[in-house]
């Protein structure tokens, strides 16, 4: 009885064994020599972090977007688009269909049209800007209004930016969303220094809603803009002159790059 347990016991070692080999010589040749699934996963991630093929950037919102004060007619998005194809070797194919005068609602009804939705689906980054029109009326109708009695209308703006957001990730899941906060084109006109306290508030609210949302960037812009009125405003003293533009584009790059992982000159 003692020979057959004892029989048993080293035929259950001679298999244990066996199939520990098996197992090391079957993990060895998948790595050295994988199957056919297993290049072909290692090509699509390969093509996820290739940096040759253009990137397809759609850009929405409003004037800021559109470029309005660059005399060379950029705007920050051009401005981008050149860094990122020149500095970072990152090739970039732009649709803007930013609006002069847009305002969220507007931007909303836009986003409801066949061919936008089309155009937002196939991008593999969206960036926007859009609030300026919303809070302010003008400076000369600012200047009509008493600061320390108005309000900004938070409410409308924070619903208008959910559906927004959501609009957008219901047609792209997957392209991360750039979202310019604003600045204040005002504080140093006379009699509008208080207008800062509405940015600030817009900011914030618009920040504290980004994070509810999959990869949703507040780009700030209040802080280039700061003091800083007559060098990078225009003539208008409400849009940026092409300096403001490229200020916000290098802001823009800088958080881009630094989530694409890449390094100038096109190496990663």
């Amino acid at each position: 009885m003692k020979q057959i347990l004892l029989r048993g016991v080293i035929v259950v070692a001679v298999l244990c064994t066996g199939l520990f080999g098996y197992g090391l010589v079957t993990g060895a040749r998948s790595v050295l020599y994988p199957t056919g699934a297993a290049i072909e996963k290692l090509q699509i991630e390969k093509k996820e972090r290739a940096t040759d093929e253009p990137l397809q950037v759609v850009s929405l919102g409003d004037s800021l977007t559109r470029g309005v004060g660059d005399d060379k007619g950029l705007g920050y998005i051009g401005r981008f688009r050149d860094e990122m194809a020149t500095v970072w070797k990152q090739e970039l194919e732009v649709a803007n269909l930013a609006v002069s005068g847009e305002k969220a609602p507007d931007l909303l009804a836009q986003l409801k049209k066949e061919g936008v939705q089309y155009t937002v689906k196939q991008a593999d980054m969206l960036v926007l800007t859009i609030g300026g029109n919303d809070l302010f009326p003008g400076a000369s109708k600012l200047q009509q209004l008493d600061l320390k009695t108005y309000k900004a209308d938070i409410d409308s703006f924070t619903k208008n930016t959910k559906e927004i957001l959501t609009t957008l990730r219901t047609l792209n899941e997957q392209a991360p969303i750039y979202w310019l906060g604003l600045y204040d084109p005002f504080e140093e006109v006379e009699g509008l220094d208080g207008s800062s306290q509405f940015v600030v508030e817009w900011n914030k609210a618009l920040e504290h809603i980004a994070t509810t949302y999959e990869d949703v960037y507040v780009i700030p812009t209040f802080d280039l803009f700061h003091g800083k009125g007559k060098d990078f405003l225009y003539t208008d003293h409400f849009h940026p002159n092409k300096e403001g533009y490229r200020l916000m584009a290098e802001r823009l790059t800088q958080k881009v790059t630094s989530q694409l992982n890449l390094q100038k000159g096109g190496e990663d």
